[in-house]
């Protein structure tokens, strides 16, 4: 095998070991919420909402897990969390999930409820749809009706969609995939190096 040869499959095995490394672990999709400061009442709001799958949907079932925490000066911070115990979720109208972006669709409302004693917590968002709010647009947050913002604003938008969450830049990496990866590129190099040997017997 001549050089030019040898250095082209190198680059094939190699592109291959990026290629599968880089595969994500599975189809869920964890997206940080988004952390509208400006409509939050000095309130911060970090966490994650993780969905089963890219895809539109019009019921919750797709939402497998969220853990969102709010915080403020000189306040306790409270927990929005699928495992805080009693759990539920609701959605009416059509949430679509992307590869970038969790948008909540006009007339659409999407809320989470956690109980962790003896709190009793929801997040609501509603993009104009008709519901126990009414029929305007709100963004609340509230500790057993108490509600620690509450607005009929959101930000930021696509379009009409809300956009509650974006994913990180980074994909992640699956250790068995990985694993594989380099198991199937260390056989390849291994390959050319003993027809690059022989090459130079020949020679």
């Amino acid at each position: 095998m001549n050089r030019i040869s040898w250095k082209s499959t190198s680059g094939l095995a190699l592109a291959a070991m990026v290629c599968l490394m880089a595969a994500p672990a599975s189809a869920e999709i964890v997206y940080n919420v988004t952390n509208d400061l400006g409509h939050q009442n000095d309130w911060s709001l970090a966490g994650t909402i993780t969905v089963s799958a890219a895809g539109t949907y019009t019921d919750a079932s797709a939402v497998t897990a969220w853990n969102l925490t709010a915080t403020k000066d000189g306040s306790p911070s409270y927990l929005f969390a699928n495992n805080a115990g009693d759990p539920s979720k609701f959605l009416g109208g059509t949430l679509e999930a992307t590869s970038s972006k969790l948008l909540l669709h006009t007339n659409g409302n999407f809320s989470l409820y956690s109980k962790s004693t003896p709190l009793y917590s929801y997040l609501f968002w509603q993009n104009a749809r008709v519901s126990f709010f009414g029929t305007n647009s709100k963004y609340r947050a509230a500790i057993e009706e108490d509600p620690l913002w509450d607005t009929s604003a959101f930000s930021p938008v696509d379009g009409s969609a809300w956009v509650l969450g974006t994913t990180s830049a980074v994909p992640e990496i699956d250790p068995a995939t990985g694993s594989s990866a380099l198991s199937l590129v260390a056989g390849v190099l291994a390959m050319i190096e003993q027809r690059r040997r022989r090459a130079m017997l020949v020679a």
